[in-house]
């Protein structure tokens, strides 16, 4: 039961406290392309579901060939990608055979969200604290879950910034960073102390 409460722990961790987008700033580029709750929604699966996967391939290549042999960090993350790449491509080639119509209509997004410094950035974290298999899928769920929040709340936000009297000057995305930005430190101030890398 302790193991289990631990690792809902992480997932909680993961998703509200060292959120992707508020407490590491990984998916902040991206997330202003997107235009519709459909998108978001597609976006959030597609990250979710590339995380959980590569980064099981990536404990098996940690477990197997690259803690044994002490293979330093840059080589590691040149692996993370290649396999990142790999798990990516196979996603492309599936969605295209099996889902045609849905594929053609998200091709732009899958693209966008599949191959993420989000995904990086989080296999790498549980690579740095040598996480167990289930612990890391446990934050790869949390990172997708945290990530799907942000995004609705930020979708949500710049709907209710667009209805408001905004000055011209800060119309659009600069208003959307400047409350990205209030967020953040809202977040950090919840954290209550610096993230350890």
């Amino acid at each position: 039961m302790a193991g289990f409460v631990k690792l809902l722990m992480i997932a909680f961790t993961a998703a509200m406290v060292e959120n992707a987008i508020f407490s590491r700033a990984l998916v902040t580029r991206k997330m202003l392309f997107l235009k519709n709750r459909e998108e978001i929604l597609t976006f959030s699966a597609v990250i979710t579901l590339m995380t959980v996967i590569s980064g099981v391939i990536c404990y098996a290549a940690d477990s197997l060939l690259l803690y044994p042999r002490g293979v330093s960090i840059y080589i590691r993350s040149a692996l993370y990608v290649l396999i990142m790449a790999a798990v990516h491509t196979a996603m492309i080639v599936a969605a295209s055979r099996k889902a045609g119509e849905w594929y053609a209509r998200a091709k732009n997004v899958l693209l966008m969200a599949g191959y993420n410094v989000a995904v990086l950035g989080t296999i790498l974290l549980c690579s740095f604290n040598r996480y167990n298999l289930w612990e890391r899928l446990f934050y790869f769920v949390g990172t997708g879950v945290g990530v799907t929040l942000a995004l609705v709340l930020l979708d949500v936000a710049n709907q209710n910034i667009a209805m408001s009297r905004v000055p011209r000057i800060f119309r659009g995305l600069p208003i959307l960073l400047l409350y990205i930005g209030i967020l953040s430190l809202a977040f950090y101030g919840l954290i209550g102390h610096p993230i350890t890398f």
